[in-house]
């Protein structure tokens, strides 16, 4: 209920050399639910960049990079995710939204 904290308190656990995917997926969603899209997306691209893709991953970026404003890569994100898993209706709508 309340991100900001939550993302502070999350911040210097980000700063140790071993993250869990947990770490940085949790870190990633409470940065965007306080407004840091872009510490979002940070977060959650080096959870790609050790752990792999993943649809939670993935529809996370495409969340924080909606919020940035950077329709291509939310889309790029989305698309990807439902690659991944086609049964994501939400995510579905989300592309088509971004389409038009």
């Amino acid at each position: 209920g309340r991100p900001a904290e939550a993302a502070a308190a999350l911040e210097p656990l980000l700063a140790g050399p071993e993250k869990s995917y947990d770490l940085l997926l949790l870190a990633g969603q409470a940065f965007k639910a306080a407004g840091k899209p872009d510490r979002a997306v940070a977060v959650l691209n080096e959870a790609v960049a050790s752990h792999g893709l993943s649809i939670d991953l993935l529809n996370g970026l495409g969340d924080a990079y909606d919020l940035m404003g950077d329709r291509a890569e939310a889309l790029a994100a989305y698309e990807k995710s439902l690659s991944m898993n086609p049964d994501q209706p939400d995510i579905k709508a989300r592309v088509d939204a971004l389409r038009k």
